[in-house]
């Protein structure tokens, strides 16, 4: 076995991963509060796994959502090889590696066009439709980084099921889990209850996070005013100074300022905000009653809007009939825009005004 670097890791887990009789351990992936995680390679099937150990109730295997997670096969959920639990107080789950690694590492290492985008929340509005449809389950952790991507068909699937529950009755709730503070709903941070319609509020965060809304998760002080960070800053003990800035994200939460559309990027169409606004409202009620709905919405928003894609060399939009416009801004304030036609390469177009809102319109049109 290879040394794994795993020491702050309990001594239960370091023992169960270095004595499977069945699967050589190679790796440990550190997951900060998100359980422990390590990869190998089954002896018998020579396939790469996952072990991932949670917190858990010593009963946790035998409970309804460990016995239906089991039974779940879908495309878009990760499929779990085997569930137990681990004395003294841990949730073992073996699943398969998947090619992509997860989504929050892709993002953080390129831009996705819109349409890459919409494609991926429209896979998790499908694997979340099996959850919630065929098995009542709420996933209570949906983000970026619990999401894979198989690269053999860049399909998302929903991963991390370590804090599912099942929901008993249309209306009914359950307790939130308190794994990611930042994706957290209204209704959890108010009230600690979390329905079927806070996974769609997670979807949504996650859509506006793909599609480049102002959502600095790896420098969450940015989410804070003048006046907030003044008071922030005056703060000595860490503790009473990471406990005041979660009130503060708390309470834009709450208020429903965190998730601002109005920072998604200039160039998509006025439709991508309205779902999402829609999908992150503060009431529960007033969301997409079903994964489903959500899904139809951003169905339309695919079929029709073209794909936007902002990189260096300027804001390309794509048709589906292969017509694509590339808008270059310039230092100046004037714009360079250009055309391109299938099998052409790009041509200069003087067909607008100068003004890129013009010549983003020229570019939208079929």
């Amino acid at each position: 076995m290879n040394e794994l670097y795993d020491d702050g890791v309990p001594k239960a887990i370091k023992d169960f991963v270095r004595q499977h009789p069945d699967i050589d351990v190679v790796k440990y992936h550190q997951r900060g509060f998100n359980g422990e995680v390590y990869f190998g390679k089954r002896k018998k099937l020579d396939d790469e796994v996952v072990l991932k150990f949670y917190w858990a109730d010593k009963n946790y295997d035998e409970t309804e959502e460990a016995v239906i997670l089991k039974r779940i096969k879908h495309k878009n959920v990760l499929e779990i090889y085997d569930l137990r639990f681990l004395p003294p107080y841990y949730a073992h789950f073996l699943t398969p590696k998947i090619s992509g690694g997860d989504l929050q590492e892709i993002i953080d290492n390129r831009k996705l066009s819109s349409k890459e985008a919409l494609e991926i929340v429209a896979g998790v509005l499908l694997g979340l439709t099996e959850l919630h449809s065929a098995h009542s389950l709420v996933h209570r952790d949906l983000k970026p980084g619990n999401i894979l991507i198989d690269l053999s068909d860049n399909r998302p699937i929903i991963a991390d099921l370590g804090a599912v529950k099942k929901i008993d009755g249309a209306h009914g709730f359950v307790s939130a889990s308190k794994a990611t503070h930042l994706y957290l709903p209204p209704e959890a941070v108010l009230n600690n209850e979390y329905y079927f319609q806070s996974d769609i509020y997670q979807v949504g965060v996650t859509m506006f996070q793909l599609l480049g809304g102002h959502f600095p998760l790896h420098d969450p002080y940015k989410w804070l005013n003048k006046r907030e960070l003044s008071k922030i800053s005056i703060i000595r003990d860490e503790k009473q100074k990471v406990d005041e800035f979660n009130g503060m994200i708390e309470s834009k939460i709450a208020k429903g300022t965190l998730i601002d559309t109005k920072t998604m990027p200039y160039y998509l169409d006025e439709a991508f905000g309205r779902v999402i606004k829609k999908a992150t409202h503060i009431d529960h009620k007033k969301r997409y009653a079903n994964p489903a709905l959500f899904l139809k919405d951003v169905h339309k928003l695919i079929q029709n809007c073209p794909d936007y894609i902002d990189e260096n060399d300027g804001l390309v939009v794509s048709h589906e009939n292969g017509k694509c416009f590339r808008i270059i801004k310039k230092p100046i304030g004037e714009i360079s825009f250009e055309k391109r036609m299938p099998g052409k390469d790009w041509r200069r177009s003087n067909a607008h005004n100068g003004l890129l809102s013009e010549a983003l319109a020229i570019a939208r049109a079929k």
